[in-house]
């Protein structure tokens, strides 16, 4: 199969998304210092270190800018190792987006064998922020034999392309189903003019904790409980062979 980007739509689009985080960057620092105001010295001078925030993108919460802010380490579905225009990651609901951590927690200490799961419950805060594009391409409305190519788990040429196909129409947002959360839906932001509002709109705090065969999670001030499994990612080639040889 060629990559190059089939024929698509941009359509408007407009709803909320999530996205989960771990947010140590204020805690790690109080550790430093004796006060408030010597904290915000210390975060000022930390701030002034990091590479600027793109000037479409510096009226927003640094929840939402910071995907922005750096160039790619590596690749991901719809951004290419070294890219520096950014892509903001989310979900359709906190479920699918717990699910995602759930999978790249799996398969760092699968993928490390030698490096043991954290004994105790980690902590992430879920956000969520309102995304409207007039310029949206949706990968759930291509026909199913196309859609597949953008759902493979580690090749992400296809998806690659088809990003660059959208920035070059001035497209502003792709919603794609997720690979790891069936019937779930993710979004790639792929311009900070996307973002409907500067701030986000609600905040989750979440416990993750690994059990002998995969993660669940309890949400700190609400109901929500999820339940994921390690056999649940086999489909991922690099979660599959892991399990097969034992790895867990």
């Amino acid at each position: 199969m060629t990559n190059a980007a089939p024929s698509f739509e941009l359509t408007p689009y407009a709803g909320l998304c999530w996205r989960f985080v771990e947010d140590q960057n204020t805690s790690s620092t109080m550790a430093l210092v004796d006060s408030a105001a010597e904290q915000a010295v210390l975060e000022q001078l930390l701030a002034s270190s990091k590479p600027p925030v793109p000037a479409g993108c510096r009226h927003l919460h640094y929840l939402q800018f910071t995907p922005f802010r750096y160039a790619a380490r590596h690749a991901t579905r719809f951004r290419e190792q070294g890219e520096r225009r950014g892509v903001f990651y989310a979900s359709d609901t906190v479920e699918t987006a717990a699910t995602e951590v759930a999978f790249y927690r799996t398969l760092f200490f699968l993928e490390s064998p030698e490096t043991n799961p954290p004994a105790k419950p980690f902590e992430m805060t879920a956000f969520s922020t309102w995304i409207k594009s007039d310029l949206a391409v949706d990968i759930g409305t291509f026909p199913a034999d196309t859609r597949a190519a953008y759902a493979d788990p580690t090749d992400y040429a296809p998806c690659h392309a088809l990003a660059a196909a959208v920035r070059d129409r001035a497209g502003t947002l792709i919603r794609f189903p997720s690979v790891r959360h069936k019937g779930g839906t993710n979004l790639a932001v792929l311009d900070c003019a996307a973002f409907a509002e500067p701030q986000p709109r609600d905040f989750q705090g979440w416990w993750f904790r690994f059990t002998r065969d995969g993660l669940f999670a309890n949400e700190r001030f609400g109901e929500g409980r999820l339940q994921f499994r390690f056999a649940d990612f086999g489909d991922d080639p690099r979660v599959g062979v892991l399990l097969g040889d034992g790895a867990r």
